[in-house]
């Protein structure tokens, strides 16, 4: 069993090593950075790297999801827990944390951070959630779709240096992912006619 103290160094070691992980994205990208430079970089022996992570990748992977899980805690708190209050939020902690978003998007763990991305949605929609047409397949597929809405907004926001405003952002965003189903078995596909 660990004693606090053996937590402590380990969370130490892992913020060192993530530390110079970054350090070292910023001059080139994943997949030319080693574990040897990892070690280096962060001051923490490659033993101790393994005794942390098992690749470069894990250590993105546990960075994106620790950040994205203080995010979920930071909107649990957000009453009433609805699309306009907790949009704006999410945006403005994307904005917060922008250096190493950009940093994962431009050197190559682009899709580390949408992994990490799509687990904490995931977790959200699970917990939060609540709809009678909300299970299943349906669950899953919207859930991918929203997802995947969201991802490329946030690093198209990202690219264009936040120039496009939240409430803009959270209009489009609470459209996408607020809509319920619809029986869509009369609409014309590559039609002429207008919808009602």
């Amino acid at each position: 069993m660990a004693t606090e103290y053996t937590r402590e160094q380990q969370a130490f070691s892992r913020e060192c090593i993530q530390e110079g992980l970054f350090l070292l994205m910023e001059d080139q990208p994943l997949d030319e950075i080693t574990v040897s430079a990892i070690s280096q970089r962060s001051g923490i022996s490659r033993m101790g790297f393994y005794r942390n992570y098992k690749s470069k990748q894990d250590v993105l992977d546990d960075y994106f999801s620790s950040q994205m899980d203080h995010l979920i805690d930071q909107l649990a708190d957000i009453e009433p827990l609805n699309a306009e209050h907790i949009i704006p939020r999410y945006f403005e902690f994307v904005r917060d944390h922008s250096a190493r978003f950009r940093l994962a998007i431009v050197s190559g763990g682009d899709q580390i951070l949408h992994d990490a991305f799509a687990r904490t949605v995931g977790k959200f929609f699970d917990k939060n959630v609540k709809r009678p047409w909300f299970t299943g397949t349906y669950a899953e597929f919207w859930q991918s779709f929203v997802t995947s809405g969201l991802y490329a907004v946030t690093v198209r926001w990202i690219g264009e240096d936040f120039t496009t405003p939240i409430p803009v952002l959270t209009s489009v965003v609470a459209h996408l992912a607020a809509q319920p189903p619809r029986d869509i078995s009369d609409v014309a596909i590559n039609s002429t006619a207008k919808e009602d």
